[in-house]
C-alpha cells in the first residue's frame, strides 16, 4: 500500500471511529513491537513522519473490545468474572497507551493474557491506569488491516507481503 493510500484509508476509518489500534514494528530493535491508539489524523501524520525507513505501521480496521476504562478493583472484578477461562483463544491484549504517550516515552505499555489468572495479575499490577482490553488481533489478516512500510526519501519501501 502506498503512503497516500494508507493515509486516505486510515482517515476514512477515523471518520467512523473515535480511535484506531496501531501496531508499530521496528526492525532490528530489541523492543520492536508497540501497540497504541491513534485518535486523529495529526497523530497519524506525525507517526509516519517520526518513523524510520522500513518501520511497519499496521492499523486495524476493527477490534473486539471487551472493556475500557480506569483500572480499579471493581474493574478487575467485573472483567475477570466475565472472562473466567483457563485459556483465552485468541489471547487478550491489554493496551494502556495512546500515540501521545508513545511519542513522549518512545515506548508503550501493553501486555497479553492467556487466561483469567494472568489477566487479573496484569490488571492488579496496573491499578490506576487507563486501559483497553481486546481480543488480540491478527496483524497478518489483510481483510482487517492496513499496512505501511515507511518509505525512504526516494519513496521506496518493502513490498506489502514481506514481514
Amino acid at each position: 500500500m502506498t503512503k497516500n493510500a494508507f493515509i486516505k484509508s486510515v482517515t476514512n476509518l477515523l471518520i467512523n471511529h473515535t480511535r484506531v489500534l496501531v501496531l508499530l514494528r521496528i526492525p532490528n530493535s530489541g523492543n520492536n513491537r508497540h501497540y497504541f491508539f491513534i485518535e486523529n489524523l495529526n497523530d497519524l501524520t506525525d507517526l509516519i513522519n517520526e518513523c524510520n525507513t522500513s518501520d511497519s505501521i499496521t492499523v486495524f480496521k476493527s477490534v473486539k473490545e471487551f472493556k475500557s476504562g480506569l483500572i480499579t478493583k471493581d474493574f478487575i472484578k467485573g472483567i475477570v468474572k466475565s472472562k473466567n477461562q483457563d485459556k483465552f483463544n485468541p489471547e487478550l491484549l491489554i493496551v494502556n497507551s495512546n500515540y501521545v504517550e508513545y511519542k513522549t516515552n518512545k515506548n508503550t505499555e501493553w501486555d497479553v493474557a492467556e487466561n483469567s489468572k494472568e489477566l487479573e495479575e496484569i490488571l492488579r499490577d496496573n491499578l490506576g491506569t487507563k486501559t483497553t482490553i481486546i481480543s488480540e488481533p491478527d496483524f497478518s489478516d489483510e481483510s482487517n488491516t492496513f499496512h505501511l512500510y515507511v518509505p525512504n526519501k526516494l519513496g521506496l519501501s518493502k513490498p506489502g507481503g514481506s514481514y
